[in-house]
């Protein structure tokens, strides 16, 4: 059976809490059969921990699909502050390092576009704010690094506002309603599918 492989923070995988385990797990049931479907123990953060765990994530596995995505813990920004997490230069240097190792493991590797936010931030225990203006920014610079590298992309951001914010996107303004997964898992299904169908995925 082919396998395939979820990368991401807790909008992609279950990292404990009920309304915060993601699209994975609906994304391995509709492809039960057709493919395993593995994904992180823990979240995924942002692009430098990717590069620090992407090892131990992925064990010594190959997988024929890695959909992968990092961005909304980069942009975090503490209270009243001009730093991000991540700077977008950092960020920048950062996707092709993860792309090529990803590429080491995978026949097909999957870009995920990050989704929206609700600007500021919703959760007063959380200490940091996020704001639209970055997801795109950082979008747009992985849609760059993507398109020089040749890696497809799953537009998850369109997804959601082609839904609607206000079905998608759950009252703490980051994660998803279970309209908002059911959306996510059924296009990130769908794309996954159609790589794992390639004449090349099917003669490893």
């Amino acid at each position: 059976m082919q396998s395939v492989f979820l990368l991401g923070d807790s909008i992609t995988g279950d990292v404990g809490g009920s309304w915060a385990h993601g699209y994975a797990e609906l994304v391995a049931a509709s492809l039960d059969g057709e493919a395993l479907v593995s994904t992180l123990p823990e979240n995924g953060e942002d692009s430098r921990k990717v590069l620090t765990r992407l090892e131990q994530w992925l064990g010594a596995g190959r997988y024929d699909v890695i959909h992968f995505n990092c961005g909304l813990h980069d942009i975090k920004q503490p209270h009243g502050a001009d730093a991000i997490q991540v700077p977008i230069e950092e960020y920048a240097a950062n996707l092709p390092e993860i792309v090529g190792r990803l590429r080491a493991r995978a026949g097909i590797a999957i870009w995920a576009r990050t989704t929206p936010v609700t600007d500021g931030q919703r959760v007063p225990t959380k200490p940091f704010d996020r704001f639209n203006r970055d997801v795109d920014a950082y979008n747009r610079v992985a849609d760059r690094v993507m398109a020089d590298l040749g890696v497809p992309s799953n537009d998850l951001h369109a997804a959601v506002l082609a839904a609607g914010i206000g079905r998608c996107l759950h009252s703490d303004g980051v994660h998803m309603t279970d309209e908002g997964k059911r959306v996510l898992a059924a296009q990130a299904t769908a794309i996954i599918r159609r790589a794992l169908a390639q004449p090349e995925r099917q003669s490893q």
